[in-house]
C-alpha cells in the first residue's frame, strides 16, 4: 500500500522523461542521406541514418581452442557456442483446499522430477526436496578445459527458472566457459563502424536471427573429449546414436547471426578508431549514445535526461522511428499503469484480509463478505490511483494539468451560473403559477347573462 503509489508516481515521471527524449530526437536529429559519405560537420551531434549492416568479405571464428570450429564462418556478424547438459529439476505443485467449517485452509505441496537440457551448467548433485534424485556433471569439466578457459564462470540464473527460457532471456553468459561468442570487429553501416558493445546491447536488432553453422565446419572429434560425436543435426553430443539422452549427457550447438540486413539508427556521430591488427576497419566515423541536457527558461533550468539513442531493424525514416518510439512508450506506460492499479487494489484487499478471514468462519456470509470488501478495495484502489496520477500530472505536466483544471473550472462555473439563474427565475415566478397564467391567457371568456344565473349579476367563466 505504501510502495504502489510511489510506483505510480515514478511511472508518470518516467513517461514524461521518455516523451522529452523523443521530442529531442525529433527536433535535434540530422538526417544523413548518404551513409558512405557523411559530413564531418555533424560530428558529436545526433544523426539519423539507414543502411545495410555489413562485414565486407571477412570471416569470423571463435577464440582459438580445441572446442572451436574447423574454419571461420563467412558473412557472420556473431558466432556463438552454446553448451547444454541434461539434468534433473524439481517441479513444485501446490494444492490449497478450504475447510467447510472454521475457515481454515490446507496447502499440500508435491515435488516431482523432470529432466531437460539446460545451458546453466550442472545442477545440484542432490535435489533439495528429493534427496534420492541425483545429477551427474558428465564431461562438463572437460568441456571447460577444451574451451580454453581454466574454470567455468557459472551463469547466474534464478532458482527454478525454466532452462528452455534461459537463453531466450539472456541469462546465460556466453563469455563464460564452456560457452563462447565472437563479434565481428569489421561490422559497419556505410562509413559508420559498429562496436562490439552496440551489437551486444541491441540483441533485438543484431541477434534477431540465428542460423546453425554448416556441418562441415564443425569438428568430428574434440581433443580431450573422446565421448563427443557429431549427430545428424550438426551438433556435438555424448548421446548415443539411436538412444535418448541420459542424465549428464552434453550437447554443443554452433550458431551464427548473418550480416546483410538493413538497420536504422538515431545516434551520436563520433570519430572512429581503426585497428587493422584486430580487424577493426578503417572507417572514419562511429556511433555512440548521446547524453541529453534539456535546457529550459532561456537556459536557466537544465535537466539531465540521460543517454538517448535508438536502433531498429529494417529501413525506417526519421518520422517512422519517432512514431515507433511513441507507440512503444505509450504501450509500456499503459501496461505499467495497469500493473500499478492492480497492485493498489490488491493492497487494499489484503488490508481487509483480517476481516475477510473472520467472515470465512461463517459459511453463509463468506462469499457476500468477500465480494463486498473486494468492491470496497476496488473503489479505494481506483481512487488512490487516480489521485496520485492527478498529483503527478501537476508535478510533471503542470501546464497540461492547469489547462485541464481551468477547463473543468470553467465548465463547472458555467453550469453553476446557469443553475443559479434558473433558480432565481423560479423563485420570482414559480413554474405552477406561470403555467396557470399561460393557460388563462389562451382561453376565451364565456359571458353568462342574468338569465342564466337566475337574476344574479353577469360573470365571466373561463
Amino acid at each position: 500500500l505504501c510502495i504502489s503509489p510511489i510506483l505510480v508516481w515514478k511511472n508518470e515521471g518516467r513517461h514524461v522523461t521518455a516523451l522529452r527524449k523523443i521530442d529531442y530526437f525529433k527536433n535535434k536529429a540530422t538526417v544523413i542521406g548518404n551513409v558512405d559519405a557523411p559530413s564531418e560537420d555533424f560530428t558529436n551531434q545526433l544523426v539519423h541514418f539507414t543502411g545495410q549492416v555489413s562485414v565486407d568479405d571477412t570471416s569470423l571464428d571463435l577464440p582459438a581452442a580445441p572446442l572451436n570450429l574447423t574454419s571461420p564462418v563467412p558473412n557472420a556478424l556473431l558466432v556463438r557456442r552454446t553448451c547444454l547438459i541434461y539434468q534433473k529439476f524439481e517441479n513444485v505443485q501446490q494444492d490449497t483446499q478450504s475447510a467447510t467449517v472454521g475457515g481454515g485452509q490446507t496447502t499440500t505441496t508435491t515435488y516431482t522430477v523432470r529432466e531437460d537440457w539446460t545451458p546453466l551448467g550442472p545442477q545440484p548433485e542432490q535435489l533439495p526436496h528429493l534427496p534420492q534424485e541425483t545429477n551427474s556433471s558428465g564431461i562438463w569439466s572437460d568441456l571447460v578445459a577444451a574451451s580454453g578457459a581454466s574454470e567455468s564462470a557459472r551463469p547466474a540464473g534464478p532458482e527454478g527458472f525454466p532452462p528452455e527460457l534461459a537463453a531466450l532471456f539472456q541469462t546465460v553468459d556466453f563469455n563464460s566457459a564452456p560457452h563462447g561468442i565472437a563479434v565481428a570487429p569489421s561490422a559497419h553501416v556505410g562509413e559508420f563502424a559498429l562496436s562490439k558493445e552496440i551489437i551486444v546491447e541491441e540483441p533485438a536488432v543484431f541477434q534477431a536471427e540465428w542460423v546453425p553453422v554448416p556441418s562441415d565446419m564443425i569438428p568430428d572429434e574434440v581433443e580431450g573429449c573422446p565421448d563427443l560425436r557429431k549427430d545428424g543435426h550438426g551438433n556435438l553430443t555424448t548421446v548415443a546414436e539411436g538412444e535418448g539422452p541420459r542424465n549428464g549427457d552434453v550437447m554443443i550447438k554452433y550458431e551464427y547471426a548473418p550480416a546483410g540486413f538493413d538497420a536504422s539508427f538515431i545516434v551520436e556521430q563520433v570519430l572512429a578508431e581503426s585497428d587493422p591488427e584486430t580487424g577493426v576497419g578503417a572507417h572514419k566515423f562511429g556511433v555512440a549514445k548521446n547524453r541529453v541536457i534539456d535546457e529550459r527558461c532561456c537556459g536557466k533550468i537544465s535537466d539531465d535526461l540521460g543517454v538517448v539513442w535508438m536502433v531498429r531493424r529494417g529501413r525506417h525514416d526519421l518520422g517512422e522511428m519517432i512514431q515507433m518510439a511513441k507507440e512503444d512508450e505509450t504501450t509500456v506506460t499503459k501496461i505499467l499503469r495497469l500493473v500499478c492499479w492492480v497492485l493498489l487494489v490488491a493492497a487494499w484487499w489484503m488490508l481487509f484480509s483480517v476481516i475477510t478471514t473472520l467472515l470465512s468462519t461463517l459459511p453463509i456470509v463468506k462469499q457476500l463478505g468477500n465480494f463486498a470488501f473486494f468492491l470496497v478495495a476496488l473503489i479505494l484502489g481506483t481512487s488512490c490511483c487516480c489521485m496520485v496520477t492527478a498529483v503527478a500530472y501537476i508535478r510533471y505536466r503542470p501546464l497540461l494539468a492547469f489547462i485541464i483544471i481551468a477547463i473543468g473550472a470553467t465548465i463547472g462555473g458555467v453550469i453553476g451560473w446557469k443553475a443559479g439563474s434558473t433558480a432565481e427565475e423560479n423563485a420570482e415566478n414559480p413554474p405552477a403559477m406561470a403555467f396557470v397564467e399561460a393557460v388563462i391567457q389562451h382561453l376565451a371568456p364565456i359571458d353568462f347573462g342574468k338569465d342564466e344565473l337566475d337574476g344574479s349579476s353577469a360573470v365571466e367563466v373561463y
